[in-house]
């Protein structure tokens, strides 16, 4: 049965794929309209691989400091010139076709280190039984670093076909450097458990961000995108949020995390809008793919907080592009709770409620913790570089890594702080830091909305009804203090904001009875003390006088 189901499933989304893609360019393959071709072409056959000892590297290295690897690369130099058949037909104009073959994969993915093609020429690649079809590629796909990462082909072949009028300027230049052979059953069709179109998430305590309960999220969510990374030896997937710039231009800049590279000539594809149709379902869209990105900026994991910078160098599909929402930020060192919006294991995109944000103001991560009865949500390896959004629906930080999971909601998670990534400490280098693109003119700037692709204002979540007050005694005080009043849960996070806005002082605190704090070590001045307990924000206003 699942075989069967697997077949049905792969076939509808390969039809729907050829469809979509179609509909775009609406340019088919010259051996889809011409007759009397011969298929006689020549076929590349890549050596088998050892599928259990990769799931056994992949058990040692499951943190989600690490990316989550779907694919093994085949390095391999494919041109005109050494590889596959090339026509010259009667007219003049020019015919190439290669077969490539990866015994065993789910997947099969073509990478190009040189795709240069006139005006006129197009490439399409398609599975061995033509169910699928990716194309057309252009002039027009034509990138400034001359690189193309094709969309994905199911099954474990895929043929390459190129048409190039008589009367181009020049003759294309075509070089596929890497083969990516996609060895994890990322459909899992069966009726008991579908996963997404990458889906290998673990757990199941995620929740689709269509749901209802999702809903005033819904600005954050149109930023969240899947990544899939191809570097050097394997292919990974990761999660990241397209973010805005103070000058609002539009600049598709994609924040993610600096461990989910592989290798400083990693290939970046970017799967927007890639979720369910319906809360309970398992059925969306996959292929709203942008081929293309460029690194701008990073720090690593050891010594920084774990961000990557990433500019969008594909073209944004017209189908999804108006639908794409730059995600707003805060960088000024404060935090509360909201929401992690992330793709756990490569899975559709899920929405996961934070309890309460914890960290010093002088740490690099923001420590997420988890809502444990009922559980609301977790990440997963996959879900690495996912945004965490405060309670007003802005960024503060990116996933590094932690140890939370569905049958652990206990585990808290670490995301490297905006704040922290602005100035990465005052670096030097611009790659190396946030602000010199998120704040190209300098301005000051430390807060931003979110920005709806047409330039109206996004993002921005106001939940006044959600704050509430409690009390204090006494107040103004040496420092120490006892909280009263009624709250949500019995226990909670209190933080402590100095009159700049800085976080001073963080710890979590038992609510079920008065409650009282040391606080005589902070200096004289005001505070903001802000309690976050169960979905609820408490808040007043300190004085410490000695």
């Amino acid at each position: 049965m699942k075989n069967t189901l697997f077949s049905v499933f792969a076939t509808a989304v390969c039809l729907f794929a050829f469809i979509t893609v179609q509909a775009q360019k609406d340019i088919k393959p010259y051996t889809f309209t011409h007759q009397n071709i011969s298929y006689d072409v020549d076929q590349h056959i890549l050596p088998a691989l050892d599928i259990e000892e990769l799931y056994r590297e992949d058990a040692i290295n499951s943190e989600k400091g690490t990316p989550l690897r779907v694919g093994v690369v085949r390095n391999v130099s494919y041109t005109f010139e050494n590889s596959g058949r090339l026509d010259i037909l009667p007219d003049g104009s020019r015919l190439w076709r290669l077969d490539i073959k990866s015994e065993g994969a789910y997947m099969i993915d073509i990478f190009f280190s040189t795709f240069n093609i006139p005006e006129g020429a197009t490439f399409h690649i398609y599975s061995g039984d033509r169910s699928q079809l990716t194309g057309s590629y252009t002039n027009e796909d034509v990138q400034s670093n001359g690189v193309l990462a094709a969309d994905d082909i199911l099954g474990d072949e895929a043929i390459l076909e190129y048409y190039e009028p008589a009367d181009v300027p020049f003759h294309g230049v075509i070089e596929v450097d890497r083969v990516s052979h996609i060895y994890r059953d990322v459909f899992r069709a069966s009726e008991e458990d579908e996963k997404g179109h990458w889906g290998n998430a673990d757990g199941d305590c995620h929740i689709n961000v269509v749901c209802p309960e999702a809903a005033t999220w819904h600005d954050q969510a149109s930023s969240v995108v899947c990544i899939q990374i191809t570097g050097n030896t394997g292919t990974y997937m990761c999660s990241g949020a397209m973010i805005n710039n103070v000058r609002q231009d539009r600049t598709p800049y994609c924040l993610t995390a600096n461990h989910c590279l592989d290798g400083t000539s990693s290939t970046f594809k970017f799967y927007f809008f890639y979720q369910t149709n319906t809360c309970a379902g398992a059925g969306g869209y996959f292929n709203r793919v942008c081929n293309g990105g460029e690194i701008k900026a990073r720090a690593n994991l050891n010594s920084s907080s774990d961000f990557m910078l990433l500019l969008l160098t594909g073209t944004l599909g017209q189908v999804y592009r108006d639908s794409i929402v730059f995600a707003g930020w805060d960088a000024t060192g404060t935090a509360s709770a909201g929401v992690g919006i992330h793709h756990p294991g490569g899975d559709n995109k899920k929405i996961s409620w934070v309890r309460s944000v914890t960290g010093t103001s002088s740490s690099k991560y923001w420590t997420a913790h988890w809502y444990t009865n009922p559980n609301k949500g977790v990440t997963e390896q996959g879900s690495s570089g996912s945004p965490l959004f405060n309670a007003n629906g802005l960024i503060i930080g990116d996933l590094s890594n932690g140890s939370s999971a569905c049958d652990y909601p206990q585990g808290t998670d670490n995301y490297g702080k905006i704040s922290y990534s602005w100035l990465n400490g005052n670096t030097n280098s611009n790659a190396a830091k946030l602000k010199p693109w998120l704040d190209p003119d300098n301005t000051g700037t430390l807060i931003l909305r979110g920005m709806n692709y047409n330039g109206t204002p996004a993002g921005i979540i106001d939940r006044p009804s959600d704050v509430q007050t409690f009390g204090l005694q006494p107040n103004p005080s040496n420092g120490q203090v006892t909280i009263t009043g009624s709250f949500e849960s019995t226990d909670g996070t209190c933080l402590i904001y100095n009159a700049m806005g800085q976080l001073v002082e963080s710890m979590e605190v038992s609510l079920d009875t008065p409650c009282q704090l040391n606080l005589s070590h902070l200096p004289n001045g005001v505070y903001m003390m802000h309690i976050n307990s169960d979905s609820k924000t408490y808040r007043a206003k300190m004085v410490i006088t000695q």
